[in-house]
């Protein structure tokens, strides 16, 4: 017997299951045979719904990936007739009429392949994705399949819309398929209109976009919205609009984006993975912030010198390459967590963050490398180079700086040529380190400030011997965002405590050449390094 089936992508800004979102789901269970619910948020159980298959995934790639993962499922069955794309922005107003809506979808789809309840010229015409029906001569078909394929994470919401809501209209189009659409405008207008008519679509479909009751970005008269629906269900859409408000902003796209969290001193947006870290016999890692992807085979070319299990901890601002990196450094890591963060403070900023946030805890040993690049001098590549082959150019040195964090009395093993002492390498950075120092209570006043710290920030550590940046206050910690500054930023003066805390915690900073010696007390005067 042949099946419909609805796939639902969803998301809550407060991770919760709202009880209008279980209506909804339940209206989409009396229409449809089956519903596939991916959802990106940390949920509980749902209610009792029968034949609703619960998927979680990270919050990567917008609701597309969601569909992606979804259609990937039900395609699993060889007896589909339908297949619904519908997102969680939809607020359930009468059951009755939507789910009649959504009848009249599939039975239209008897004649046409594609059927929306909206479509938009907003940025180029389409059918919004937000609900729409599928017919098997599309779902089938190759076009359609190798499309959905090749949906991937982007790094902007907007680009996601282009490549693939847009992109499955103007696919739609060039394959010849029949589209039509429930609401049908007689302005051709560049706007949204499940925005502008949410009153009739209200009237007419039972539902109404979430945006327009949180934000009500175009200012209509939201009362034919609220005359459409019971005063319980008011009441009850109401209190969800109220929960989800404060969580979202326009950006300079006009899009509505989640606003950024403010706890942490640099936010993690999102994270995904590839398996869980600390797994039993894993005590070392590898935390890499990957800035310049092409990065990505040199860096891993060199961890393949680490010859004992490791996980991998990977920062980076650009969510389009969360997919490149969990591929390319699940080939040598033992797992691979991604984190998307602000661009603020260079790799410092993401590395406290995350260091901060506990995950690495538990570790013997850890690497610390970024994808340094120099976009003021030739000469960076050249160093850059020589930073990784001290840490990670073969596996007697990694193992050396291994042993040597292992054994309880070293905190930071660096490059030993780029331990920098010299009093011009304070830069504009000496107050700034002192008030990071007293806010750590590392340093007192009257105290000699002293420089000590490994140029480019890659080294080897124990998590024990960094603890006074979990304990300082976080509003100390608020990073610039990135500008392109060469010196005096947050970052430049954290670069420049690291070594000076491990010590007042008891380790000693050292270099592979010392052997757990204390690089403070030997000749590094004349120590220099190519460009800062």
């Amino acid at each position: 017997m042949a099946i419909d089936v609805a796939i639902v992508a969803h998301f809550d800004p407060n991770d919760r299951i709202e009880s209008n979102f279980c209506d909804f789901l339940a209206c989409l269970r009396s229409v449809f045979d089956r519903v596939v619910l991916v959802t990106t948020s940390e949920i509980g159980n749902l209610p009792p719904i029968e034949e609703i298959e619960v998927i979680k995934r990270p919050n990567i790639g917008y609701d597309f990936y969601s569909y992606r993962v979804g259609v990937e499922r039900a395609l699993i069955s060889n007896d589909l007739e339908h297949i619904a794309l519908i997102n969680s922005s939809v607020v359930l107003l009468d059951a009755h009429r939507l789910s009649d809506a959504l009848r009249n979808m599939i039975r239209l789809c008897d004649s046409y392949n594609a059927v929306g309840a909206t479509s938009s010229r907003q940025f180029g015409w389409h059918i919004q994705s937000y609900m729409m029906v599928l017919g098997r001569g599309v779902f089938l078909s190759e076009w359609f399949q190798q499309f959905f394929r090749n949906i991937s994470p982007m790094n902007t919401k907007m680009e996601m819309i282009l490549s693939y809501e847009i992109g499955l209209s103007s696919a739609l189009v060039k394959n010849r398929v029949k589209v039509a659409t429930l609401l049908s405008p007689a302005s051709k207008a560049a706007v949204n209109w499940s925005h502008i008519s949410a009153g009739p679509i209200a009237q007419q479909f039972g539902y109404v976009k979430m945006e327009v009751l949180r934000d009500n970005p175009h200012g209509i008269d939201v009362q034919g919205i609220r005359d459409s629906a019971t005063e319980e269900r008011l009441k009850q859409v109401d209190e969800m609009v109220e929960r989800a408000r404060g969580h979202y902003q326009v950006g300079d796209d006009n899009l509505f984006t989640l606003k950024r969290p403010e706890k942490l001193p640099l936010s993690t947006m999102k994270t995904a993975r590839w398996r869980l870290p600390h797994r039993s016999g894993v005590l070392t890692a590898v935390v890499v912030h990957l800035y310049y992807i092409e990065m990505i085979d040199e860096i891993c070319d060199y961890l393949e010198n680490i010859i004992v299990p490791f996980d991998v901890f990977v920062t980076t601002p650009f969510e389009g390459d969360v997919a490149p990196i969990i591929d390319r450094f699940a080939e040598v890591g033992a797992s691979v967590s991604v984190y998307l963060t602000e661009n603020r403070g260079r790799d410092i900023g993401p590395f406290v963050s995350l260091y901060r946030s506990g995950d690495l805890d538990g570790y013997d040993a850890i690497l610390k490398i970024h994808s340094k690049k120099s976009s003021y001098s030739d000469r960076g590549d050249e160093w850059r180079d020589r930073l990784y082959r001290s840490l990670v150019g073969d596996s007697l040195i990694v193992l050396r700086a291994i042993d040597l964090l292992r054994s309880g009395k070293v905190g930071i093993v660096g490059p030993h040529d780029y331990y920098l002492t010299n009093e011009k390498y304070w830069g504009a950075n000496r107050d700034a380190v002192r008030d990071l120092l007293t806010a750590m209570d590392v340093h007192s006043a009257g105290d000699e400030l002293e420089l000590g710290f490994f140029a480019g920030s890659m080294f080897w550590f124990h998590p024990s011997a960094l603890r006074s940046l979990q304990r300082i206050d976080g509003e100390k910690l608020r990073f610039e965002p990135e500008n392109g500054i060469q010196d005096g930023t947050l970052a430049h003066a954290v670069e420049r405590v690291f070594c000076t805390i491990a010590r007042k915690a008891g380790y000693r900073t050292t270099s592979a050449a010392l052997k757990g010696n204390e690089i403070h007390l030997t000749e590094t005067e004349k120590n220099n390094v190519p460009v800062l």
